[in-house]
């Protein structure tokens, strides 16, 4: 029996496909509330993630100019100034690039000023929230702090981490002979070869590797060995 021809019409537009344009359309009509808090949602995460970016920018900068003014006190010869100055930018911009460079140069200018004390108690406050690029000079300057102030075991240990948080190294060469030598100067004499031998066997190439077998030698023929 043959089918009327409404009914034919009818199935036809029930298997033709609709359009992507058409189903979307339908859907963003379906689910318009969800669509607009997701969009909501976008829109606040994106001017959040702005917002953040802006204010860590000006602030980067803010930090910058003030680091400019004590490096300027410092090379003027005001270091009280300038260590005023760096203590404040490190306790306003903790965790800015500004601040780990201050920590550096306040540990020098405390050295300057014959306050190794000071020196350590801040490096190792700074240390846990320094930008890597500048935490082995930090340990080498840690290390220094702590040799001018006798603790050559200390001071040791220092050096020796500033050689493995540098990124050169030619650098982590020098630092573990300067660990060396503290250790020598600790009366640990097996880690002071140790880590000269380590120079020696890791760092071959470097002009440090031949301070290291010197320094070693002599430390050989003092022990009499």
């Amino acid at each position: 029996m043959k089918k009327p021809k409404d009914a034919e019409v009818i199935q036809e537009q029930e298997v033709t496909p609709k359009e992507p344009a058409d189903r979307l359309l339908e859907w963003l009509s379906t689910n318009q509330r969800n669509v607009i808090v997701t969009l909501s949602a976008i829109v606040i995460v994106a001017v959040g993630v702005w917002f953040l970016f802006e204010y860590g920018s000006r602030k980067e900068l803010a930090a910058q100019r003030e680091l400019d003014q004590a490096r300027f006190a410092t090379q003027s010869g005001n270091l009280p100034l300038a260590a005023t100055d760096l203590s404040r930018l490190i306790g306003n911009y903790a965790g800015t690039t500004a601040a780990s460079e201050a920590a550096i140069l306040l540990a020098q200018v405390r050295l300057l000023q014959e306050e190794p004390s000071l020196a350590v108690e801040e490096l190792r406050a700074a240390l846990p929230e320094i930008d890597p690029q500048f935490e082995a000079g930090a340990y080498h300057l840690l290390g220094t702090a702590l040799e001018n102030l006798g603790n050559m075991r200390e001071a040791a240990e220092a050096y020796e981490n500033a050689a493995r948080t540098s990124w050169y190294g030619l650098v982590s060469a020098q630092y573990l002979n300067d660990a060396a030598r503290a250790y020598w100067l600790a009366g640990d004499t097996t880690a002071a070869v140790r880590t000269y031998r380590r120079v020696s066997d890791e760092y071959a190439d470097a002009p440090s590797a031949t301070e290291a077998e010197v320094r070693l030698g002599e430390l050989l023929a003092a022990e009499g060995e």
